[in-house]
């Protein structure tokens, strides 16, 4: 048995039994915690290259991951996932120290906006932010409108113009995460009126994003673990996407008017492509890809996930 037909199985079976044991209650993981694994996959990728024996390669990667259950397991014992990261330098005194005593975390709903105007025919928003749950649907009278909820931080908004294209930046003005977090639920609605392109940079999150209102020209997710869910329209006659994420699970729902390619560039993925045809490694394209009115490009890059690309 070859090392390189094991590695990525042995890794959605640690992750598996995980997420079981965090089921039944046995330890706390999930999705945040998942992300702050990263360090394991590069370990294990590691041993994948040294040149030793392919036997000597699976016993130390089975170790490895016996290991990580373990681990997690003992540090659900004595504490809840956030004092996980306590466990690795973070604690009460530090945040007392680092930040305001006068705060006590409680922070309010947070709602910002960016005024509409007319000369500006183009949006560019880039959204920067640790983990939680974000929605992007509905249109607005203004620009932009932004609402949060949870108690992760406030977030700051910067805006940028030039003669038709006017930039927004959203970010976490504190991304530490403190013990008391318990949720951050942001609900972003745009403007119909300008063309659009997207930029999300999230570590583990809940993305659900319909975008059949919007002329999306370009859209980028950068995500960790998260689980992702984007509606396609068909106002835009060309629409470009692009997936980097790491163990998550995308779902994309595509007009069937539209002509779509996925360039798929993943490693051990469970994969649904309703209605595509592969045309080469890794490339698909609908049958009605030459001749469809509009055009959609996706492009998927990741590790160890679901993908489902449906056509409605």
């Amino acid at each position: 048995m070859k090392y390189r037909h094991v590695f990525w199985a042995f890794i959605l079976i640690a992750i598996g039994i995980l997420f079981m044991l965090n089921n039944f209650g046995v330890l706390e993981f999930g999705f945040r915690t998942l992300w702050s694994l990263w360090p394991l996959i590069l370990i294990l990728w590691g041993i994948s290259i040294l040149p030793i024996k392919d036997g000597i390669k699976i016993i130390s990667l089975a170790g490895i991951l016996a290991l990580t259950v373990i681990f997690f397991n003992r540090i659900s014992e004595r504490s809840s996932w956030f004092d996980f990261h306590n466990f690795h330098g973070f604690s009460d005194r530090d945040w007392e120290d680092n930040e305001d005593t006068t705060n006590t975390y409680n922070y309010q709903p947070q709602n910002l906006s960016v005024p509409y105007d007319s000369l500006t025919g183009k949006g560019e928003l880039r959204l920067e932010a640790a983990a939680g749950n974000f929605i992007l649907q509905g249109i607005t009278s203004d620009f932009l409108t932004f609402n949060k909820t949870g108690d992760i931080g406030n977030y700051s908004l910067t805006t940028t113009s030039d003669s038709s294209k006017k930039m927004i930046n959203l970010s976490l003005e504190n991304s530490g995460i403190r013990h008391s977090v318990s949720e951050n639920k942001v609900e972003i609605k745009l403007s119909d009126k300008p063309s659009w392109n997207l930029n999300f940079d999230i570590g583990a999150a809940e993305i659900l994003m319909d975008l059949r209102d919007y002329k999306i020209d370009t859209t980028t997710i950068n995500a960790g673990a998260s689980s992702i869910d984007i509606k396609i329209g068909a106002i835009q006659p060309l629409t470009v996407m692009t997936f980097n994420a790491g163990a998550s699970s995308i779902k994309v729902e595509i007009p069937k008017e539209s002509g779509c390619q996925i360039k798929s560039e993943s490693f051990m993925i469970s994969k649904e492509f309703d209605g595509f045809t592969k045309k080469g490694d890794g490339l698909y394209q609908t049958a009605n890809f030459t001749t469809g009115k509009n055009k959609i490009y996706l492009t998927i890059k990741t590790a160890i996930s679901k993908i489902e690309i449906i056509r409605y």
